[in-house]
């Protein structure tokens, strides 16, 4: 699909108040590393979306999602040991007075 057929589903799915970064949008295909690559085999350095952490597609992250999709996929709002878990070990990585979390689900 072309970039300008892209752009044309996209506002039509999406609605046209839906911004893009740049003015000629990437089309990235596929993302390993520090890495994404668009629909004609050019990489690009991602220092944006999340990469410091722990890169795109960490073999890691990937079979964590993998095994709690194949066990259940949904929010804070029930009762799951695996949330609680989590925010014990996010927790005692801060300070003292940080002893609370709350998340959202906003793709930052």
């Amino acid at each position: 699909m072309s970039i300008e057929q892209l752009l044309a589903k996209r506002e039509r799915l999406l609605g046209p108040n839906n911004p893009l970064f740049y003015e000629e949008p990437l089309h990235l295909v596929k993302g390993e590393g520090v890495w994404v690559t668009d629909a004609d085999g050019r990489r690009y350095l991602d220092c944006y979306n999340n990469v410091p952490c722990v890169g795109h597609c960490h073999p890691r992250v990937v079979d964590a999602i993998s095994r709690q999709a194949a066990q259940l996929n949904t929010h804070t709002r029930y009762l799951h040991e695996n949330i609680l878990n989590y925010a014990e070990k996010l927790l005692a990585t801060f300070d003292d007075s940080l002893d609370r979390m709350m998340l959202g689900c906003t793709g930052s």
